[in-house]
């Protein structure tokens, strides 16, 4: 029987390759699509910016629960974290982000590696649990499923797949 660290480990590494195939076989024109039209108004290259900027902040995140903190903070503001972080990736190309964002799925991986079975047991709040994500995301209050949420938000967006098929 493997251990929940375990099922994580590998569904963040199964994800990594199908994240890295995927956006790696996009055109400069594919990437260019805009595929969310109302917040940010995200193209595809900007949805793998966000990929990228949003697990980095869910290293904290993680440590801060790890360590005996509550979470994110009560003001966090993820609509505004999701119009200017994604953004300072703009200059890059996107074998840049694609690597930025193997860096970051690693360290994820190592933080998780260096959990316990109890750490996944944590209660803490996700920046979600925040306005009308609450409902969304009840679940996401112990580190557990909040390192789930981190695989299933990375998986390749559903607005971009009927593009490009």
């Amino acid at each position: 029987m493997t251990d929940g660290r375990t099922e994580i480990i590998a569904e963040l590494e199964d994800n990594l390759k199908n994240f890295i195939s995927f956006f790696g076989s996009l055109s400069d024109e594919q990437l260019r699509v805009q595929v969310y039209t109302d917040g940010a108004k995200w193209t595809v290259k900007q949805v793998l910016a966000h990929f990228i900027t949003i697990e980095r902040s869910m290293h904290w995140l993680f440590k801060n629960m790890l360590s005996g903190g509550s979470g994110s903070p009560d003001d966090f503001d993820v609509d505004r974290f999701n119009l200017t972080q994604p953004l300072k990736l703009d200059g890059l190309i996107v074998e840049e982000l694609i690597e930025q964002f193997k860096s970051v799925r690693e360290n994820t991986i190592a933080i998780v590696r260096g959990m316990t079975e109890q750490d996944l047991n944590r209660a803490g709040r996700h920046p979600f649990h925040l306005g009308a994500y609450h409902r969304i995301f009840q679940d996401a209050t112990v580190l557990g499923k909040t390192t789930d949420l981190v695989v299933r938000h990375a998986t390749v967006p559903v607005p971009i797949i009927p593009t490009f098929q």
